[in-house]
């Protein structure tokens, strides 16, 4: 069903008056402010207009004990003071640029878009206390969008959204006034060196790579890069002009492609070359899923590839490293078996939300003893005679 973020920018088809349609949330209509016409009837509320009005009249009913309650959990969020901007009315052309960010980023976590809501009306409401206006609203919903993902552990590099809406201009700066107004700025900063990890989880997940395999080595990889920035070498000067969230994109697709990179556990090459697809095609399928520009990420895979032998020996030196060793295990069964346990006890492995990824290791049958309680266990190894496994407990 269309909504009003359908008919945000367009432009009437009727007289031609360019980016002239006004959209009313209450009845659901867009209408051209140029020449009257009513160009769409019955558009589905965004969120926050939906929720604010079940809201109201749930209060007015007598439904909710703490009217506010409900609309603070939605719209506050954990901004400190942002409960009292909880009633702050966005521009219509805010609303609706929130919620088409987040659907067309694809991120389906709905907690990004109601922090995101919290952020800007803490922003605008912020900004219209001390009488000052509240300019480039595109810019600040994507700003809020941005935000509120990265702390969510899903960050939407800048250069995705500006795939998602050409239009935009200077986001950097709406970001640093948004911080400003909300306090922030700290704790983002804090954050950040969580960034590079989060965005690698994401692009894994995204070209359907197994994490217990990939997520560590591409790791790896980033943090090669960036020490391989100031060192003397063919491509070393130029690594250092990509910005961060761009050489995540090349670790994980040097990871992905690049035969000369090995760790123990990588996935072997496939049999038949002719099977896997040319690497021209693989960045052009990972800039479309990822929303980034071809182009873009042709060039710096081409920078990437000449970097190679100056990232290999520091790559290989950090895969020997605790950190990064203890991780590369060179059975799939332990690595599985680490993997589950941290995931099923702690809840603290992947730093996105989102459905599991099936591994190909190897679930222990439960044919023979259908009737049998089913053991505790989760490892993967064979079990052992029963006077051994009398001595190991």
């Amino acid at each position: 069903m269309a909504t009003a973020a359908d008919y945000v920018g367009k432009n009437c088809p009727y007289c031609g008056a360019i980016d002239s349609i006004e959209t009313d949330e209450a009845r659901g209509e867009a209408a051209c402010v140029n020449c009257a016409t009513v160009v769409a009837m019955g558009l589905e509320e965004n969120v926050a207009t939906r929720l604010t009005r079940e809201e109201a009249a749930a209060a007015a009913a007598g439904l909710l004990r703490h009217p506010n309650a409900a609309a603070s959990a939605f719209s506050a969020g954990p901004f400190g003071d942002t409960a009292k901007y909880a009633k702050t009315k966005l521009h219509p052309r805010m609303s609706a640029q929130l919620e088409v960010f987040f659907r067309l980023s694809r991120r389906h976590d709905e907690a990004i878009l109601r922090d995101a809501i919290a952020l800007a009306k803490h922003f605008v409401g912020f900004r219209r206390e001390r009488g000052m206006r509240v300019e480039h609203q595109t810019e600040v919903a994507a700003a809020s969008v941005m935000l509120a993902a990265e702390r969510l552990g899903q960050p939407i590099p800048l250069s995705e959204m500006r795939v998602l809406d050409g239009t935009l201009k200077d986001v950097e700066s709406r970001r640093q006034e948004i911080l400003d107004a909300t306090n922030l700025g700290e704790e983002m900063a804090q954050m950040a060196k969580h960034y590079a990890p989060n965005l690698i989880h994401y692009y894994v997940r995204l070209l359907q790579l197994p994490l217990i395999r990939y997520e560590m080595p591409c790791l790896a990889l980033f943090r090669a890069i960036r020490q391989c920035e100031s060192k003397p070498g063919p491509g070393a000067s130029e690594l250092a002009v990509f910005v961060e969230a761009e050489k995540v994109v090349m670790a994980v697709l040097l990871a992905r492609t690049e035969p000369r990179l090995r760790w123990p556990n990588k996935p072997p090459p496939p049999a038949d070359p002719s099977a896997e697809p040319s690497r021209a095609t693989l960045y052009s399928g990972f800039a479309s899923s990822a929303h980034l520009q071809p182009v873009r990420v042709e060039k710096l895979m081409r920078v990437a590839e000449r970097a190679v032998p100056l990232i290999r020996p520091e790559f290989e030196r950090l895969m020997q490293t605790p950190e990064f060793a203890m991780a590369a295990v060179h059975t799939m069964g332990e690595a599985v078996v680490s993997m589950t346990v941290k995931t099923e006890d702690t809840k603290s492995y992947a730093p996105v939300k989102s459905e599991p990824i099936p591994t190909s290791a190897p679930s222990a049958p439960n044919i023979a003893g259908g009737n049998r309680k089913r053991s505790r266990s989760r490892s993967t190894t064979p079990q052992v005679p029963p006077s051994s496994a009398s001595q190991e407990r």
